[in-house]
């Protein structure tokens, strides 16, 4: 065999391991949906919200719940359904661990879809009331459904809210935003006069030594959690490796919401995931390089009882209002909410208030317990939708 031969014999291998290398790496960009904005039936929710099948039942307002806010897009709904009532179901299966211990933040979701539905209400010919389930967070019985609210419904309908035709632009935005262009007047000003009913008040910073403290024990917060093991596994198991996962749940964490650039959004995409330890670490360098520093805008919503079952619902309503409002008027907006997550922690490993402390310090009136913070501003770019269930998923008939 001659030197000529064998070398062309090497290349042609060569050439074979290359085909079969980009080969390979080009299937796993399509099956990863590398390089296409996710969709499909865990996408049509947003979709069909207002579909005619669902118009003038107690189904569009169904329709219009599960696009609300909820914790790490858990979804922690079912929907019980019959002409004149639809009973709202926490599904307490479907909780955080110990990111959430007491279900504070599954009621604020809640919340959040309740207000969804009062707003779809008129829109499909109905009043709505809400009566919220009495008593404390720290009394539900976890590991099944629980009811949190019933909303009665009437004939008669009456005026629609402007805000109902938000409900689908509504998305979390965990982009870098525009902080040079500051925040809208009008809309700050109607976030912060807010009434606080309910037991619920807002306060909202743009400037100033709260500002500024409030986005330090954000930063400070979230690396506590990512040095919590506990908390971070709990909060990984929502995590959807691909499309093919987020098609299978319909619901959780996916890399196309969590606002990285481009390049290395694909880059993640294409590659494994990583463990729950770099992934919520690389989650603390977004909050520390980029969501605190580009905010215009850090807002608590407080309550008087942080762990009232009703109080807690309100706040969700007040959560969904604000980010519907934000969304109407083209501005960017993303829940914060590791310092109240790490003093629920304190509590339930029974450790000093540290958390509580700092968080009463920023409010100024140990009256006021906040339990959600929030971050707002112009984006840089447009944020995309989150996996849902379908209505058929989360409906039950009476």
């Amino acid at each position: 065999m001659t030197v000529s031969t064998t070398r062309r014999r090497l290349l042609q291998g060569a050439g074979v391991l290359t085909f079969v290398a980009v080969g390979g790496a080009i299937w796993r960009a399509h099956d990863r949906e590398v390089f296409v904005e996710p969709s499909g039936p865990a996408y049509d929710p947003w979709r069909l919200w207002n579909a005619p099948d669902f118009a003038g039942t107690p189904l569009a307002l169904v329709a219009a719940g599960i696009l609300a806010s909820n914790p790490h897009n858990t979804q922690p709904w079912i929907f019980r359904v019959s002409e004149g009532q639809i009973d709202v179901l926490a599904d307490t299966a479907r909780d955080l661990g110990t990111f959430d211990p007491y279900l504070r933040e599954m009621h604020i979701g809640l919340g959040c879809a309740i207000e969804n539905m009062v707003l779809a209400a008129p829109a499909n010919g109905y009043e709505a009331s809400v009566e919220a389930a009495p008593g404390s967070l720290f009394d539900v019985e976890r590991g099944g459904m629980v009811q949190a609210a019933t909303i009665r419904l009437s004939q008669g309908g009456g005026k629609r809210d402007p805000l109902y035709a938000a409900i689908p632009h509504r998305h979390t935005n965990r982009y870098a935003y525009d902080r040079q262009r500051g925040f809208p007047e009008d809309l700050l000003r109607r976030i912060a006069t807010m009434p606080a009913e309910n037991g619920v008040a807002v306060s909202v910073f743009t400037e100033g030594e709260a500002f500024e403290a409030l986005g330090q024990t954000i930063i400070e917060a979230t690396d506590a959690i990512v040095a919590d093991d506990e908390m971070i596994e709990d909060s990984h198991r929502w995590f959807r490796d691909g499309p093919r996962e987020m098609a299978r749940e319909r619901s959780g964490l996916a890399l196309d919401t969590a606002g990285l650039s481009p390049a290395l959004l694909a880059a993640a995409k294409f590659l494994p995931a990583l463990p729950a330890k770099q992934s919520h670490g690389a989650w603390a360098g977004q909050t520390r390089d980029t969501h605190i520093p580009t905010a215009a805008l850090l807002g608590l919503i407080s309550l008087r009882d942080r762990y009232d079952r009703p109080q807690t619902l309100a706040a969700g309503r007040i959560w969904q209002r604000i980010h519907l409002e934000a969304s109407a008027a083209g501005i960017a907006m993303h829940p914060l909410n590791q310092p109240v997550e790490m003093a629920d922690r304190d509590r339930q490993l029974e450790r000093d208030a540290v958390w509580e402390g700092r968080l009463g310090a920023i409010i100024g009136d140990p009256a006021w317990q906040p339990t959600f913070a929030f971050r707002g501003g112009y984006p840089t770019r447009e944020a995309i939708a989150s996996a849902r269930r379908s209505v058929e998923e989360v409906t039950k008939a009476e």
